[in-house]
């Protein structure tokens, strides 16, 4: 008879892979391979040295602000979304991304002096609230 050779796993296990798949949205999964992908180069880079390691890291910080940049676009569009099905919106924003700075030398007879400040804002507020869901108008095309 051949060696057939199953992997025995606890029902703990079982029941944690189907909770797994069942419960857990589908853009959580793909952070977490993401995630976990991010991690394997990151260590590989690091066992190749520092020149290696820096440049994975640069690789990483790219990919990255691309992926908070689409997630940026899917939730305007989520939101656009809502807001063409929706029968009230009401639409709160304040943006305010501010900032000075100075740099400034000073001499007189007795000492020179140097020195450089700034200071910035950032003021962010955000509040969309969607009531009900619009009726479609006789006539209008859906589909």
């Amino acid at each position: 008879m051949g060696d057939h050779r199953l992997t025995k796993k606890s029902l703990k296990e079982i029941a944690g892979d189907v909770a797994y798949e069942l419960f857990i949205p589908d853009y959580v999964k793909v952070i977490r391979s993401a995630m976990s992908s991010a991690q394997g180069d990151m260590k590989s880079a690091e066992a190749k040295g520092i020149a290696e390691l820096e440049l994975e890291a640069a690789k990483q910080k790219v990919l990255m602000e691309f992926q908070a940049h689409q997630a940026r676009v899917s939730q305007e569009l989520a939101i656009a979304e809502r807001i063409s099905t929706s029968s009230d919106v009401e639409i709160t924003e304040y943006y305010d991304a501010s900032g000075k700075g100075h740099a400034g030398l000073t001499a007189s007879e007795s000492s020179v002096t140097a020195g450089v400040g700034g200071e910035g804002r950032k003021v962010t507020h955000r509040v969309i609230k969607f009531t009900g869901f619009s009726k479609p108008v006789a006539g209008d095309d859906v589909g």
